[in-house]
């Protein structure tokens, strides 16, 4: 098989392209730092995260979830629950 015409211009360009750094993209905080100032109304921003707990820890969760849920008569979350006991931890 005969090599392609263009192999050498190729390899050139890609061992160019490869000694130079790669830009990176700005990272959310960068990307919405003006957005963050404080609200008027005092409200606290929220920011998303995910976690993972065990099933045993999530079922405990829930289940406190469901006995606040029925002591109060309103919907409380187990997300809430966890929110409550990181607060505390800290």
């Amino acid at each position: 098989m005969k090599p392609n015409r263009d192999a050498n211009e190729l390899a050139a360009r890609l061992t160019s392209a490869a000694s130079k750094p790669v830009p990176l993209p700005k990272t959310h905080t960068e990307a919405t730092e003006k957005k963050t100032a404080p609200r008027k109304d005092g409200n606290k921003r929220t920011i998303g995260i995910s976690l993972r707990p065990s099933q045993a820890l999530l079922n405990r969760y829930t289940l406190e979830a469901a006995k606040r849920t029925q002591e109060t008569g309103r919907v409380v979350s187990a997300q809430q629950i966890m929110l409550e006991v990181l607060e505390k931890g800290l």
